[in-house]
């Protein structure tokens, strides 16, 4: 594996420079917000769920993570990781162990190449995607793991997350950011249906779908129920492994495994974590009551229109 440049900017660099660039003007202008909302537009594009995946055929090496974006996606990344390398996964940033076909300026490694899965102890390699189930191939081969997390929370971890690593948090407060996700098709709507694809994927046998929150209390249990679905068996050594290099604590002290590249108009002191706080419930952080009413309200109508059955209140109660 090539090392120096973060592998977001390997094979892509020229649209990141563009959006950079694009933002910076924006700042300057007051403009930040509908850039933001045309940027999130493009990035949900149906041309992008389509291009993803277009000729792959999953095989029984592929474990797919396939989260909501801002759901605790590189900890399961981690978690299968470690696994599929019995808790000895090594690597300077996990993007050049884990194929992201759906990146935001392209696909970020090579979904295709064999390394992954010759150099598993196991034989298996880990697939990171953001796309609903609809747009993710299946394979009974395969193996699905998927993470929902409260949208509220995800609210307000997007908002952390993007505003700091665009730079625009000092431009876009929370409630320029609420009024961007929550409108009709943008990210509240996303969420919802990328939780009922999933959730109706979950009585498959070579699909595991988990709560954020189920995780943060008991992680170990969340290992356990990772590592049969994966097939893998550990020893308590090997499991110990796991479940430390899972842990909050390793990941945010290992913070640049698992970071995006620095944009260039960042300064420092306001670079962007990847590994932010690892907790469940806390919404309340920035969103007010009312904020989180609608939130609740919203996506309980999306899910109910789309036909869903995920027990939304006793997910998130």
């Amino acid at each position: 594996m090539s090392r120096g440049k973060h592998p977001m900017q390997r094979k892509r660099p020229l649209p990141m420079v563009a959006m950079n660039l694009a933002l910076k003007a924006a700042k300057r202008v007051g403009l930040a917000k509908p850039l933001i909302a045309r940027l999130m537009g493009r990035m949900m594009s149906e041309k992008v769920k389509q291009q993803a995946f277009a000729g792959y055929s999953p095989d029984e090496h592929d474990v797919f993570v396939a989260t909501f974006a801002k759901s605790g996606t590189n900890w399961m990344m981690q978690i299968a990781q470690q696994i599929a390398h019995h808790g000895a996964a090594e690597f300077d940033h996990i993007h050049e162990r884990v194929p992201w076909p759906d990146g935001p300026a392209g696909p970020v490694g090579d979904l295709r190449d064999p390394r992954f899965a010759e150099e598993s102890p196991t034989g298996l390699r880990v697939i990171k995607t953001h796309l609903d189930a609809a747009h993710v191939p299946y394979s009974d081969d395969a193996v699905y793991l998927s993470v929902i997390r409260d949208p509220k929370e995800v609210l307000v971890s997007s908002y952390y997350f993007l505003g700091g690593l665009l730079g625009v948090l000092s431009h876009l407060d929370i409630d320029d950011w609420y009024d961007l996700v929550t409108q009709p098709g943008r990210l509240m709507d996303h969420w919802a249906q990328h939780t009922a694809s999933f959730w109706g994927w979950r009585d498959r046998h070579n699909v595991l779908v988990l709560n954020y929150r189920d995780i943060v209390e008991a992680p170990e249990a969340a290992l356990e129920l990772v590592a049969k679905k994966m097939d893998v068996e550990l020893t308590a050594e090997q499991f110990a492994r796991v479940v430390e290099r899972s842990s909050f604590g390793w990941m945010s002290a290992n913070e640049s495994r698992f970071a995006p590249p620095r944009m260039p108009f960042v300064r420092d002191g306001e670079e962007v974590k990847m590994v932010r706080r690892g907790k469940a419930g806390d919404s309340g952080e920035l969103l007010d009551p009312s904020q989180q009413a609608e939130i609740d309200r919203s996506c309980r109508a999306e899910l109910e229109r789309l036909g869903s059955d995920f027990p939304y209140d006793d997910a998130f109660g």
